[in-house]
Parts: C-alpha cells; sequence; structure tokens
C-alpha cells in the first residue's frame, strides 16, 4: 500500500507542476481536512480547513506569486506519505525561514489524498520519520 500512496503523490505534485491544476486536484479529496501553519506568524498554531476548494485557493495565491514547488523527498508508510518540497522565493513571504522548504505529511485512502498536514521542519512530531511516518495523525 505505502508504494501506491507514494506514487499517487509523486502523480499529484507531478500534475500540479505541470500546471494541471485540475487533474492534482482529482487526485484530492472533495472533504480533504488540511492543516497547515500560517507562514506569517513566526511561531503559528496549527489552523485546519476543509475541503479541496481551500487548497485549490492557496495554490493559485502561489502561484500568483510566481513560486512553484519541486520535490525533494517523498517517503511512504502505510496510508501516510511525508513530501520535502522547495519552492524557491517562499521564504520571502514567510516570518520564520526554512531554506524555502516545506514539509507535509499526506494521508491517502481510496486512491485520494484525504488529509495534508504542514510540519514546521522534518524533526517535529508528524514528519519525524523515526517516529513512523504520521505519528499521531488521523
Amino acid at each position: 500500500m505505502s508504494s501506491e500512496n507514494v506514487d499517487l503523490t509523486r502523480a499529484a505534485y507531478q500534475a500540479y507542476a505541470q500546471g494541471d491544476l485540475s487533474t492534482m486536484l482529482n487526485i484530492v479529496d472533495p472533504d480533504l481536512e488540511w492543516t497547515y501553519l500560517d507562514p506569517a506568524l513566526n511561531d503559528p498554531e496549527p489552523q485546519v480547513c476543509h475541503g479541496r476548494h481551500e487548497l485549490a485557493a492557496a495554490l493559485e495565491r502561489q502561484g500568483e506569486r510566481g513560486l512553484r514547488s519541486e520535490v525533494e523527498d517523498v517517503l511512504g508508510h502505510g496510508n501516510r506519505v511525508i513530501v520535502t518540497e522547495r519552492t524557491p522565493g517562499v521564504d520571502a513571504y514567510r516570518v520564520r525561514q526554512a531554506a524555502d522548504r516545506n514539509f507535509t505529511v499526506l494521508t491517502a485512502r481510496e486512491g485520494r489524498i484525504v488529509a495534508l498536514r504542514d510540519c514546521r521542519d522534518r524533526q517535529e512530531g508528524p514528519c519525524d520519520h523515526r517516529q513512523g511516518i504520521g505519528a499521531g495523525i488521523g
């Protein structure tokens, strides 16, 4: 199952990289739960969004700023996948600098991405591969 979810994740990121937001969003469940960290704050509390339309709006804002994410690493463990991505120039929009990198744990179920959780860095709880990818994420 892990390799299928890694492939699913790579397909979503590949579609997005090619500018095919529609295909990418079709891989995302309509009821997506996305826990994100507000980049305008130094130590943000996680905020939860629901629905793929929230993700689409964020990706459109990113595109309007001329930002494109590049996948650096994808690791799978069961139904969870951790993605390390680099978005050149994104640190200009963040209080907390991260070498233009983002860390996200995705949860896949039945061929769709059903949850996303952003992490501050690779060692933060759910993103720490040593703890079992996505430890504590539902």
